[in-house]
Protein backbone atom coordinates (compact mmCIF):
# COMPACT_ATOMS: atom_id res chain seq x y z
CA UNK A 1 0.00 0.00 0.00
CA UNK A 2 1.31 3.19 -1.06
CA UNK A 3 2.20 6.03 1.87
CA UNK A 4 -0.40 9.04 2.00
CA UNK A 5 0.38 11.82 0.45
CA UNK A 6 2.74 14.70 2.03
CA UNK A 7 5.34 17.14 2.11
CA UNK A 8 7.69 15.00 3.64
CA UNK A 9 10.60 13.58 1.10
CA UNK A 10 10.09 10.77 -0.46
CA UNK A 11 13.55 8.36 -0.06
CA UNK A 12 13.92 5.86 -2.76
CA UNK A 13 15.65 2.69 -1.91
CA UNK A 14 16.60 -0.41 -4.37
CA UNK A 15 17.43 -4.21 -3.14
CA UNK A 16 17.45 -6.93 -5.53
CA UNK A 17 16.25 -5.35 -8.28
CA UNK A 18 13.09 -3.68 -6.11
CA UNK A 19 12.51 -0.29 -5.42
CA UNK A 20 10.83 0.42 -2.20
CA UNK A 21 9.67 4.29 -0.77
CA UNK A 22 9.57 5.48 2.57
CA UNK A 23 8.31 8.83 3.49
CA UNK A 24 8.12 8.63 7.46
CA UNK A 25 10.72 10.58 8.68
CA UNK A 26 11.19 8.72 11.91
CA UNK A 27 11.67 5.37 9.39
CA UNK A 28 13.86 7.24 7.15
CA UNK A 29 15.76 8.74 10.69
CA UNK A 30 15.93 4.69 11.75
CA UNK A 31 17.71 3.68 8.06
CA UNK A 32 19.94 6.50 7.97
CA UNK A 33 21.05 5.55 11.57
CA UNK A 34 21.61 1.94 10.29
CA UNK A 35 23.51 2.92 6.97
CA UNK A 36 25.73 5.09 8.45
CA UNK A 37 26.92 3.72 11.71
CA UNK A 38 26.35 0.03 10.53
CA UNK A 39 24.85 -2.92 12.55
CA UNK A 40 22.93 -0.96 15.55
CA UNK A 41 21.16 -2.65 19.06
CA UNK A 42 17.60 -1.57 19.55
CA UNK A 43 18.49 0.78 22.41
CA UNK A 44 21.03 2.72 20.01
CA UNK A 45 17.84 3.36 17.87
CA UNK A 46 15.85 4.22 20.89
CA UNK A 47 18.31 6.74 21.90
CA UNK A 48 18.99 7.86 18.58
CA UNK A 49 15.02 8.47 17.91
CA UNK A 50 14.30 9.50 21.23
CA UNK A 51 11.41 7.76 21.18
CA UNK A 52 9.70 4.88 23.53
CA UNK A 53 10.62 1.33 23.13
CA UNK A 54 7.21 0.69 22.43
CA UNK A 55 7.00 3.04 19.53
CA UNK A 56 10.28 2.09 18.03
CA UNK A 57 9.47 -1.77 18.04
CA UNK A 58 6.46 -0.48 15.83
CA UNK A 59 8.72 1.10 13.42
CA UNK A 60 11.49 -1.73 13.22
CA UNK A 61 8.85 -4.51 12.71
CA UNK A 62 7.32 -2.37 9.54
CA UNK A 63 11.16 -1.66 8.06
CA UNK A 64 11.41 -5.08 8.50
CA UNK A 65 8.26 -6.36 7.20
CA UNK A 66 9.44 -3.95 4.22
CA UNK A 67 12.52 -5.63 4.30
CA UNK A 68 14.53 -2.87 4.08
CA UNK A 69 16.23 -4.34 7.87
CA UNK A 70 16.75 -7.57 8.72
CA UNK A 71 17.41 -8.41 12.80
CA UNK A 72 20.91 -10.63 13.50
CA UNK A 73 20.91 -12.50 16.84
CA UNK A 74 24.28 -12.33 19.01
CA UNK A 75 25.58 -16.30 19.06
CA UNK A 76 26.49 -16.24 22.34
CA UNK A 77 23.53 -14.42 23.75
CA UNK A 78 20.30 -14.82 21.51
CA UNK A 79 18.53 -11.96 23.41
CA UNK A 80 20.57 -9.56 22.03
CA UNK A 81 19.81 -8.04 18.70
CA UNK A 82 20.94 -6.05 16.59
CA UNK A 83 19.33 -4.41 13.30
CA UNK A 84 21.55 -4.15 10.01
CA UNK A 85 19.70 -2.22 6.95
CA UNK A 86 19.34 -4.48 3.74
CA UNK A 87 18.71 -1.94 1.08
CA UNK A 88 20.45 1.36 -0.42
CA UNK A 89 19.39 4.23 -0.73
CA UNK A 90 19.33 5.69 -3.99
CA UNK A 91 17.85 9.39 -3.29
CA UNK A 92 14.74 11.61 -2.69
CA UNK A 93 12.29 13.08 -4.33
CA UNK A 94 10.98 16.74 -2.69
CA UNK A 95 7.93 18.72 -3.18
CA UNK A 96 9.75 21.15 -5.21
CA UNK A 97 8.46 25.01 -5.86
CA UNK A 98 12.34 25.90 -6.82
CA UNK A 99 12.83 28.92 -9.26
CA UNK A 100 16.04 30.17 -8.23
CA UNK A 101 18.15 28.78 -10.84
CA UNK A 102 18.40 32.05 -12.73
CA UNK A 103 21.56 33.40 -11.80
CA UNK A 104 23.09 30.03 -12.83
CA UNK A 105 21.63 30.58 -16.42
CA UNK A 106 22.98 33.89 -16.45
CA UNK A 107 26.59 32.72 -15.63
CA UNK A 108 26.36 30.14 -18.13
CA UNK A 109 25.09 32.71 -20.99
CA UNK A 110 27.42 35.25 -19.58
CA UNK A 111 30.77 32.76 -19.91
CA UNK A 112 29.79 32.17 -23.33
CA UNK A 113 29.11 35.95 -24.66
CA UNK A 114 32.92 36.74 -22.88
CA UNK A 115 34.91 33.67 -23.51
CA UNK A 116 35.76 32.34 -27.14
CA UNK A 117 36.19 28.83 -25.77
CA UNK A 118 33.85 27.06 -23.49
CA UNK A 119 34.10 23.42 -22.21
CA UNK A 120 30.41 22.80 -21.80
CA UNK A 121 31.38 18.78 -20.82
CA UNK A 122 33.00 20.20 -17.63
CA UNK A 123 29.81 21.92 -16.47
CA UNK A 124 27.28 19.53 -18.13
CA UNK A 125 27.01 17.35 -14.82
CA UNK A 126 26.15 20.78 -12.49
CA UNK A 127 23.50 21.34 -15.30
CA UNK A 128 21.99 18.24 -14.43
CA UNK A 129 21.70 18.46 -11.11
CA UNK A 130 20.29 22.11 -11.17
CA UNK A 131 17.49 19.78 -13.51
CA UNK A 132 16.98 17.58 -11.06
CA UNK A 133 16.91 20.13 -8.50
CA UNK A 134 14.38 21.87 -10.12
CA UNK A 135 12.14 18.82 -10.15
CA UNK A 136 12.72 17.88 -6.31
CA UNK A 137 14.60 15.14 -6.99
CA UNK A 138 17.77 14.05 -5.49
CA UNK A 139 20.44 11.62 -6.35
CA UNK A 140 23.39 12.48 -4.00
CA UNK A 141 23.75 9.45 -2.36
CA UNK A 142 24.11 7.26 -5.86
CA UNK A 143 26.56 10.34 -6.85
CA UNK A 144 28.37 9.66 -4.03
CA UNK A 145 28.67 5.89 -4.56
CA UNK A 146 30.46 7.21 -7.53
CA UNK A 147 32.82 9.24 -5.70
CA UNK A 148 33.23 5.86 -3.00
CA UNK A 149 34.17 3.64 -6.51
CA UNK A 150 36.88 6.83 -7.90
CA UNK A 151 37.98 6.84 -4.45
CA UNK A 152 38.70 3.39 -3.66
CA UNK A 153 40.31 2.56 -6.66
CA UNK A 154 43.18 5.56 -5.80
CA UNK A 155 43.49 4.96 -2.63
CA UNK A 156 46.44 2.45 -2.84
CA UNK A 157 48.31 5.43 -4.19
CA UNK A 158 47.11 8.09 -1.81
CA UNK A 159 46.90 5.96 1.48
CA UNK A 160 50.76 6.23 2.82
CA UNK A 161 52.15 5.00 6.45
CA UNK A 162 51.15 8.62 8.34
CA UNK A 163 47.92 10.29 8.19
CA UNK A 164 50.21 13.66 7.23
CA UNK A 165 51.39 11.84 4.02
CA UNK A 166 48.30 10.98 3.25
CA UNK A 167 46.86 14.17 3.40
CA UNK A 168 49.96 15.39 1.46
CA UNK A 169 49.13 12.96 -1.10
CA UNK A 170 45.23 13.79 -1.17
CA UNK A 171 46.09 17.59 -1.29
CA UNK A 172 48.08 16.56 -4.19
CA UNK A 173 45.72 14.57 -5.96
CA UNK A 174 42.74 17.18 -5.81
CA UNK A 175 44.57 20.16 -6.79
CA UNK A 176 46.11 18.06 -9.65
CA UNK A 177 43.24 16.77 -10.97
CA UNK A 178 41.67 19.98 -10.73
CA UNK A 179 39.46 18.95 -7.97
CA UNK A 180 39.85 22.20 -5.88
CA UNK A 181 42.60 23.79 -3.28
CA UNK A 182 42.93 21.45 -0.11
CA UNK A 183 43.48 23.07 2.92
CA UNK A 184 43.56 20.95 6.38
CA UNK A 185 41.85 22.99 9.26
CA UNK A 186 41.74 20.36 11.97
CA UNK A 187 42.93 16.98 12.54
CA UNK A 188 40.99 16.25 15.34
CA UNK A 189 38.22 16.14 14.88
CA UNK A 190 39.74 15.53 11.32
CA UNK A 191 38.34 18.36 8.61
CA UNK A 192 39.49 19.42 5.36
CA UNK A 193 38.60 22.32 3.68
CA UNK A 194 38.26 22.76 -0.25
CA UNK A 195 38.66 25.71 -2.11
CA UNK A 196 37.76 26.43 -5.50
CA UNK A 197 36.10 23.23 -5.51
CA UNK A 198 34.77 21.88 -8.45
CA UNK A 199 31.57 20.27 -7.68
CA UNK A 200 29.82 23.29 -6.40
CA UNK A 201 31.28 26.78 -7.41
CA UNK A 202 29.52 27.05 -10.11
CA UNK A 203 26.32 26.04 -8.47
CA UNK A 204 23.07 28.09 -7.23
CA UNK A 205 23.23 29.58 -4.11
CA UNK A 206 21.12 27.96 -1.76
CA UNK A 207 20.68 24.73 -3.69
CA UNK A 208 22.05 22.57 -0.94
CA UNK A 209 25.34 21.00 -0.26
CA UNK A 210 26.95 19.47 -3.26
CA UNK A 211 30.08 17.91 -2.48
CA UNK A 212 28.77 14.05 -2.77
CA UNK A 213 31.79 13.17 -4.82
CA UNK A 214 34.18 14.50 -2.63
CA UNK A 215 32.39 12.86 0.58
CA UNK A 216 32.55 9.81 -1.55
CA UNK A 217 36.11 10.17 -2.27
CA UNK A 218 37.48 10.89 0.82
CA UNK A 219 35.03 8.15 2.64
CA UNK A 220 36.60 5.16 0.68
CA UNK A 221 39.96 7.00 1.24
CA UNK A 222 40.08 7.01 4.82
CA UNK A 223 38.68 3.84 5.55
CA UNK A 224 41.08 2.44 3.62
CA UNK A 225 43.60 4.29 5.62
CA UNK A 226 42.19 3.49 9.05
CA UNK A 227 41.20 0.15 8.11
CA UNK A 228 37.32 0.66 8.94
CA UNK A 229 34.26 2.00 7.70
CA UNK A 230 34.35 6.00 8.32
CA UNK A 231 31.49 8.33 7.80
CA UNK A 232 31.83 11.90 6.42
CA UNK A 233 29.73 15.17 6.61
CA UNK A 234 29.88 18.26 4.87
CA UNK A 235 29.79 20.67 7.44
CA UNK A 236 29.87 23.33 5.63
CA UNK A 237 29.55 24.19 1.18
CA UNK A 238 30.25 27.25 -0.54
CA UNK A 239 26.87 27.21 -2.40
CA UNK A 240 25.89 28.23 1.60
CA UNK A 241 27.77 31.45 1.04
CA UNK A 242 31.18 30.06 3.10
CA UNK A 243 34.56 30.75 0.90
CA UNK A 244 35.64 26.84 0.85
CA UNK A 245 33.81 23.89 1.69
CA UNK A 246 34.67 21.63 3.94
CA UNK A 247 34.53 17.82 5.09
CA UNK A 248 35.04 16.29 8.20
CA UNK A 249 35.46 12.44 8.53
CA UNK A 250 34.19 10.71 11.75
CA UNK A 251 35.44 6.95 12.96
CA UNK A 252 33.26 4.65 14.67
CA UNK A 253 32.93 5.63 18.44
CA UNK A 254 34.88 2.74 20.32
Amino acid sequence: MPEPDSKEPLNIYSKNGTVITVRSPIRNKILTLLADEGPSSFSRIMEYTGLSKSTVSGYVSYLEMRELITVMSDPRDARKKTYVITASLIGDITPSTQNGTSDFRELIRQAYAKYDKIDYKEILPHIIKVALGEAGINIDPVIMRGGEILGQAVAVYLVADTLEKTLANITEFWNHYGFGEVKIRSTDPLQIEVYHCYECMIMPKDSGKNCAISCGMLKAIFSAFYNEKVSVTEIQCMTEGYDCCCIEIIRPER
